[in-house]
């Protein structure tokens, strides 16, 4: 064979080796964790999207969910990220269309910026409980942390066409440490948005505020001490981009209550991505 034809068969060989890749057949020979690294970096390179969820709570002594919460988000000028609770679906069919406009079907709403590869909360408005919880639900916040938290990543199956779908198990005392973090965090901004809004209250008052937070802050840490958390995620990929397509999540709590009494918690979290 001459060296015209060996160099025309060599490029002909690329040729169909990069026309698979760009329909994601030899992308299926990458390992979860490359999957999973070349998700953080598509996202990282987007300058605007926006995502969907809905999060959920049940205990092992109920049945069914006992709380649950809608919210959206948009991602604009690459790190500024507004998150807005909704109202839940049942509530919100229930009311009139003139009633849910004029409510907006927003009951809390929280601003952040990417800093330093961190997400700085910038603004709240709303309910307080529920704006100081959004920044639990960011799932590019959750998606930052499980990039450096120890975990175990492996190819789930059941994925549909063109989509790839990672189970990701966090360590036990990585989710353990990281829960107690961000419930750190939510009790703090509480405790801030409190006192911002009551610029009324006396001396004792005061005094009294900080009296409770300080007994409710030290009873969830004793509390988290003790208990045993488990955090898998499910992050779905569309295969030619690299974008997610959904995250979801269920959180297990294990702990003991007021009573010294075992009990199960489980949050579940589904997010749903628009590019």
């Amino acid at each position: 064979m001459s060296k015209w034809n060996l160099s025309l068969g060599i490029a002909a060989l690329l040729w169909i080796c990069v026309s698979l890749t760009g329909c994601g057949l030899l992308q299926d020979h990458k390992s979860p964790e490359k999957w999973f690294k070349q998700t953080i970096a598509g996202m990282a390179g987007k300058d605007s999207f926006s995502f969907s969820g809905e999060a959920a709570v049940r205990t092992q002594s109920q049945k069914g969910f006992r709380q649950n919460m809608a919210y959206e988000g948009s991602l604009t000028e690459h790190d500024k990220l507004t998150i807005r609770s909704m109202l839940p679906t049942q509530a919100a069919e229930a009311k009139s269309e003139k009633s849910a406009k004029a409510n907006n079907m927003h009951a809390a709403k929280a601003g952040f910026r990417r800093q330093d590869g961190h997400w700085v909360h910038l603004f709240s408005e709303g309910n307080t409980s529920l704006n100081s919880s959004l920044a639990r639900f960011n799932p590019l916040a959750q998606l930052d942390a499980i990039s450096y938290l120890p975990k175990q990543i492996r190819e789930a199956s059941g994925a549909a066409r063109g989509t790839k779908v990672l189970r990701i198990e966090l360590a036990p005392e990585a989710a353990k440490q990281w829960l107690s973090d961000q419930l750190g965090e939510e009790m703090n901004l509480i405790r801030q948005q409190t006192v911002a809004g009551r610029k009324d209250l006396t001396t004792q008052e005061m005094r009294q505020l900080s009296d409770v937070w300080n007994k409710g802050n030290a009873q969830m840490n004793q509390m988290l001490e003790h208990s045993e958390v488990k955090m898998v995620y499910y992050l779905t990929v569309d295969k030619k981009s690299g974008f997610p397509v959904n995250l979801s999540s269920e959180s297990e709590i294990l702990y003991l209550n007021q009573h010294q009494q075992e009990e199960k918690e489980t949050l579940v979290n589904d997010v749903k991505f628009h590019p």
